[in-house]
């Protein structure tokens, strides 16, 4: 008979460091892991961005990383060298979000190292498993370590059927070059091959409050009141999935992680315990709007024609975050956005449109166009902020990341933390 796999889920009504700290440190008795939190540990949290007018719910809250570390460190008598590793959102300096979600006043109390992973030493690791990926390069700390850590922040994501927990924090692994690239219809299987590299020893998730129905990095959080604790990502994962009302043998990467070993996507093959039922969880989130639809059936102004084929972690998933930022963060103008017309992918037929735009490299109208304005941005997919860019500059759509700090960020500190790679022959 196969052992199930554990999953801790206990009532956290607040940010209370010290209850967070009480709570983590019970888990990792009940794992049995206290006495190996030692050495090298390294903790990476979910910073994809933060910002505190337009992405205040995005990232895993300091608050919560206090009470974490306040459990790994408590009544240690050996100097542990603990270390946090992140790297953000494609196009964003790790090193100014790390700024932004406060977790400076971290390093100061508990004396950590916080590390970007474009700017560290760097191993590659070849893959045995990887359909994608032949290798993985990332920071030395997340691969040698004594004792690896992950701390994720629950949310939805409309670009992998809805859900962003302990596995799809893996993709904060990869530098930029390689962040998006494949990040098309093979986003599920890059997902996937992460798992060989990063798989950590424990995981405690802030879904204290949790983030949903929206962009990823705008849309709003909302209380649920819990911490998540596990040693199998898939398990864990598995649960949250059931948190939020889907099926994890829907979610694609859960289904391929399955297949190559990593673990059952059945409930009846976990143990879940703590101080809270699922279905109580599940009766607070039953009726939430996670927000995965076709982008071409989002009602708005602006009409999307979804040509083949469609690709919900590429192009066609990336201009759906980029609209949902607009309900997230501009509801009045969510319904008065221009009249423009997009194509996203190849689309069999003409088209005539007063304004249109053709996202993607890759798509094209395979037919009659008659536009009075014509405009294109390329990428497979565009990046986040050059979408905000272009249609800035091509649309006159004045996206609400478009801020002159969030600018200075994305351009002028990228650009800075260019230079200190380059000087340290690290990019």
């Amino acid at each position: 008979m196969r052992k199930k796999e554990k999953v801790i889920v206990r009532r956290a009504l607040d940010y209370n460091p010290e209850n967070i700290k009480k709570i983590v440190r019970e888990g990792l008795g009940e794992f049995g892991l206290s006495s190996k939190v030692k050495g090298r540990i390294t903790i990476k949290p979910n910073v994809v961005m933060a910002h505190h007018k337009v992405a205040p719910s995005a990232f895993t809250r300091p608050e919560f990383l206090n009470g974490l570390l306040g459990a790994l460190t408590d009544g240690k008598k050996d100097t542990q060298k603990i270390v946090l590793a992140e790297k953000t959102g494609a196009g964003l300096p790790t090193t100014r979000m790390f700024r932004r979600a406060g977790y400076y006043n971290l390093k100061k109390k508990y004396r950590i190292k916080l590390v970007p992973i474009e700017e560290s030493r760097k191993r590659t690791i070849r893959l045995q498993k990887g359909e994608v990926h032949e290798e993985v390069t990332t920071a030395r700390e997340i691969v040698d370590n004594d004792f690896l850590v992950y701390a994720p922040k629950l949310k939805s994501n409309v670009l992998c059927q809805g859900l962003t927990a302990a596995i799809k924090l893996n993709m904060g692994l990869l530098l930029d070059r390689k962040r998006l690239w494949n990040h098309n219809f093979n986003l599920d299987k890059k997902i996937a091959d992460l798992l060989e590299v990063g798989f950590p020893d424990f995981i405690a998730t802030d879904a204290i409050e949790i983030s949903l129905g929206g962009n990823q990095l705008t849309q709003h959080g909302r209380r649920l009141g819990i911490i998540l604790m596990a040693t199998n990502p898939v398990a864990h994962d598995v649960v949250c999935s059931h948190i939020l009302h889907l099926d994890p043998e829907h979610i694609q990467y859960l289904r391929l992680a399955q297949e190559r070993g990593y673990g059952s996507l059945s409930l009846d093959d976990i143990e879940i315990k703590g101080d809270i039922p699922l279905e109580e969880i599940r009766q607070k989130t039953k009726n939430l709007d996670l927000g995965v639809v076709r982008v071409d059936e989002v009602n708005c102004n602006i009409r999307t024609i979804a040509g083949e084929p469609y690709c919900p972690g590429g192009c066609h998933g990336i201009f759906l975050d980029w609209l949902y930022m607009f309900k997230d963060r501009k509801p009045e103008l969510w319904k008065n956005l221009p009249a423009w017309t997009v194509v996203i992918g190849k689309h069999s037929g003409d088209v005539s449109a007063s304004k249109l735009m053709v996202i993607g490299t890759c798509s094209e109208i395979q037919g009659k166009v008659r536009a009075r304005k014509k405009r294109k941005i390329r990428g497979c997919p565009p990046r986040h902020k050059d979408l905000v860019l272009l249609f800035f500059l091509k649309a006159g759509i004045l996206n609400p990341l478009f801020r002159f700090d969030i600018i200075i960020d994305a351009y002028f500190f990228l650009f800075i933390s260019w230079c200190k790679r380059f000087i340290k022959g690290r990019l």
